[in-house]
């Protein structure tokens, strides 16, 4: 094995390959930022520098970014595109109903409800409609408690048969339940139902359009 690593070695490289250097001069460097002025400066008149959500230093807690949520959901806020945003979030979380006709006839948004009176059951949003009670349940960097999920089912099922609705329970979070009749989502879900609901071209957004995109930037890494 020696002898044969002995004569290998004349034919083998001695080292690597340096990558080669790129001269440029002056001039087009010059040239090449002078050309990003025009568009940097449309995007700064449109607010695309800066996340407004990052500003609003929402980070990453639980209760804020589900109030923020709730409140980009509300047609009071955005009219169509809200109930747009809400309708492509519901059909990636409950995909069997159609959330877009479902939503038409009207719905109400709370936070931090207790379904039944208890406070140990609180939870985060709820989405009522003529016809659903949804409970969502917000995570980001927390877990879960002891049976909190199974809690919040009974009180949210409890609730709904007395106002005679159909009952949902949604986990949106960066892992997945493991609970029956609870549906697992994660924030890129919400990323995704924002984009949609915006628009593909961001130049001709909407102030609502755009909070909402900017809304879903702001949590797809969550």
């Amino acid at each position: 094995m020696e002898t044969a690593f002995l004569a290998l070695r004349a034919v083998l490289p001695t080292g690597q390959p340096r990558a080669p250097k790129q001269f440029h001069t002056l001039g087009d460097l010059q040239a090449a930022f002078q050309s990003l002025r025009g568009p940097l400066a449309t995007a700064k008149a449109r607010g695309g520098l800066v996340n407004p959500w990052a500003l609003a230093n929402l980070g990453h807690d639980e209760v804020r970014n589900a109030g923020a949520l709730a409140g980009l959901w509300m047609t009071e806020f955005g009219g169509d595109t809200s109930r747009m945003f809400l309708a492509h979030y519901l059909l990636a979380a409950l995909p069997t109903t159609n959330w877009f006709e479902a939503l038409e006839t009207g719905y109400r948004v709370s936070t931090e409800v207790c379904p039944m009176g208890d406070v140990a059951d609180r939870v985060d949003l709820i989405i009522e409609t003529s016809v659903h009670l949804i409970g969502i349940e917000v995570k980001i960097r927390a877990g879960l408690g002891r049976d909190q999920l199974e809690r919040y089912k009974a009180s949210v099922f409890r609730r709904a048969d007395l106002q005679k609705r159909s009952p949902r329970i949604v986990l949106l979070a960066p892992f997945s339940a493991d609970v029956l009749e609870v549906s697992s989502t994660g924030w890129p879900d919400i990323a995704r139902a924002a984009r949609t609901a915006a628009g593909v071209s961001a130049s001709g957004r909407s102030f609502v359009q755009q909070m909402i995109s900017k809304f879903g930037e702001h949590v797809d890494a969550f």
